[in-house]
Formats: C-alpha cells, structure tokens, sequence
C-alpha cells in the first residue's frame, strides 16, 4: 500500500509541477483558479516565472523522493535523508492544508471567490491528501 503512495504521490507531484513549468513558459490554463483573489478581483499574488519555475523543480524533487520511496530507484542518498524529506513535504502540506487564515486553507476568511471555492474543493482536499499519505510512507519507511 506504501508503495502505491508513493506512486501516486510522484505522479501528482510531477503533474504539478508541469503546471507550473507551463505557467512559467506563459500559459494561462488554470491560473484564473489557483492564485488567491481579493473580493474586488485583483489578485493577491502575481507570481513571475522564475517563482514557478522554483515551485515547478520544488514538485519535482518531492517526485523523486516518492518515487525513491517507491524503490523505483535508489538515488545514493543516505536512509534519513529521503525519510526526512519525506517528512518535510508531509509538514509543508499539512501547513498549506491549514492556511494562512485569510486567503488558503480551511481557515481561510475570503471564500467567496473563484479561487476561495476551488481552494475549499480542490486544493485543500489535494494537500490533505498529500499531507496524509506522506505521513503514512514517513511511518512505513
């Protein structure tokens, strides 16, 4: 079952992340649902590319630790390392998942947007999901 995580998890991780190299190379996609907007419309964040593409090699790297976990492969990395990773990513979207109590998460105030109810649909269900099941691979490794 671990395994299956990890496989899954890999593949999300490397999904977003080709979001994000598009968005980077100017694609208009989705970006409308995945950046936070105020109630008046103007966004609450303008991100450049080079932040997503930081973002896109991010996603990747928490691919390759999942797939590493799967034991697709064995990077040369010391036992901890990858466990610690794996750990790390399970932190950084559980926090994503809580939000920062205004614009994401399932505390977030501003819900009423495009964003807020994809964010409430889609994305904070996604980070739990991440979140959980990198705990569990955490536990397992």
């Amino acid at each position: 079952m671990v395994t299956v995580l990890a496989w899954i998890n890999a593949f999300i991780f490397f999904a977003l992340a080709l979001l994000h190299f598009y968005w980077a190379n100017g694609g208009k996609w989705g970006i409308d649902k995945a950046v936070p907007v105020a109630p008046s419309g103007e966004k609450v964040l303008k991100p450049s590319a080079l932040a997503s593409i930081v973002v896109a090699i991010g996603l990747s790297l928490m691919a390759i630790v999942h797939l590493n976990n799967a034991r697709l492969f064995s990077i040369d990395l010391q036992f901890p390392v990858n466990k610690i990773a794996t750990l790390a990513i399970a932190l950084i979207f559980l926090l994503r998942s809580i939000g920062d109590f205004k614009w994401v998460g399932l505390f977030k105030k501003v819900r009423d947007t495009e964003f807020g109810r994809s964010d409430t649909k889609y994305f904070v269900p996604l980070c739990l999901f991440l979140s959980l099941s990198a705990f569990l691979i955490y536990s397992r490794a």
